[in-house]
């Protein structure tokens, strides 16, 4: 129980909660000791039998609400990897019809015929809408059962509503080495276009790339060349929402000619830059990907972070080794990591080297041009 003066005003006001709903108002009363037995008053009312002067607090809808939630998660002392969590689950809540409602209207049902979309690239970059995923869509309602807990928490809504998660099955497709000789075949085929033959080269790359280092797409495309380590075979990746994603990424025996060809002469910059692009390098080879892997007759379940998903599936075969792999691709989850990773990445540079020489697939890269324009 607290009464409370706003700057610039002259009385005094309340603002209580009994049973769940919140009341607030003015005391009309500059009197401090007036104000305290008024609003003791209307406790007592309210308790008892209810009071029709005692109007309960406004209930926001969801968007209003979000700024209250998104400062209160800025501040606070969550990992920097759940603040960001939360604040895109929330752009993805944003544009669905739940965003306008209140919160003591959202209902588990609400929740459940709730469709989340995202998009693909950057914006302005030949971004695409596309329905998200499960595992966007939990996201999006992990942020929303935070935002109405919190409410809860603050007695703006009495009660909770129990949102279901949808259920979302892992990344099982891996490509296997039949698969990423058909994907590079159908890369390396020579055409005349010029723009057609630098884009393929340029996923071919990435293909590879991602393959053998394990590092994300969005992590491939950011690739500035003063950050490639020659004398040491490895890659600064200085991008990432966790301290852990800003690591050093191993670098194979055929990923060195092609990340010498790539940037020929130059000592800096983009190792994928784009004139297209805002931002200066690439930001999307959604639809090259998809067009390659129909030309290669391969399964849609494909995708490139499928390429990720393989190397962390063979690099763990062959090392056993969990905080060298971890520490590779960049996970934050294993709490003792230890934070040098790159004594480590031997035994997984190792593992990748063999995997290719075994199935013949370090000439790949040469297949079609001998450069890259």
């Amino acid at each position: 129980m607290s009464v409370y003066k706003r700057k610039g005003t002259k009385n005094y006001l309340y603002d209580f909660t009994v049973e769940g709903r919140r009341y607030r108002g003015s005391t009309e009363t500059g009197r401090l000791q007036e104000a305290k037995t008024k609003e003791a008053g209307l406790i007592t009312a309210v308790q008892e039998k209810g009071s029709a002067a005692v109007r309960p607090a406004r209930v926001p809808a969801l968007k209003d609400f979000s700024d209250r939630f998104l400062a209160w998660a800025k501040g606070s002392t969550l990992e920097a990897a759940t603040k960001t969590y939360y604040k895109y689950g929330w752009e993805l809540l944003s544009e669905t019809p739940l965003a306008n409602l209140k919160l003591n209207d959202i209902t588990a049902d609400a929740a459940d015929a709730t469709q989340f979309m995202r998009s693909t690239g950057d914006a302005g970059d030949d971004a695409m809408r596309i329905s998200a995923s499960p595992k966007y869509a939990n996201q999006a309602l992990c942020t929303l059962k935070r935002m109405l807990s919190k409410a809860h928490e603050w007695k703006i809504i009495r009660e909770l509503p129990k949102i279901k998660m949808r259920k979302a099955y892992g990344r099982d497709a891996q490509i296997d080495p039949k698969t990423e000789v058909a994907l590079v075949k159908a890369l390396s085929e020579d055409v005349k276009h010029k723009r057609t033959r630098k884009m393929r080269e340029q996923l071919r790359d990435i293909l590879i790339i991602a393959q053998d280092s394990g590092m994300r797409r969005g992590e491939i495309f950011r690739i500035r060349v003063e950050h490639i380590d020659w004398q040491n075979q490895r890659i600064w990746n200085p991008y990432g929402k966790t301290p852990k994603a800003r690591r050093w990424c191993l670098m194979s025996k055929r990923m060195l000619p092609l990340l010498m060809i790539r940037c020929g002469d130059r000592k800096e910059g983009w190792l994928f830059p784009s004139a297209r692009s805002k931002c200066g390098h690439l930001t999307s080879v959604s639809k090259g990907f998809q067009e390659m892997r129909r030309r290669a007759k391969v399964s849609s379940k494909v995708v490139l972070h499928s390429a990720r998903h393989t190397f962390a599936t063979k690099t763990m075969e062959e090392t056993g080794n969990i905080f060298a792999v971890a520490n590779s691709m960049g996970h934050a989850t294993l709490k003792s990591m230890e934070p040098y990773q790159h004594h480590e990445i031997d035994a997984v540079r190792n593992a990748i080297n063999r995997r290719n020489e075994q199935h013949g697939l370090d000439g790949l890269m040469n297949m079609g041009s001998d450069t890259v324009q």
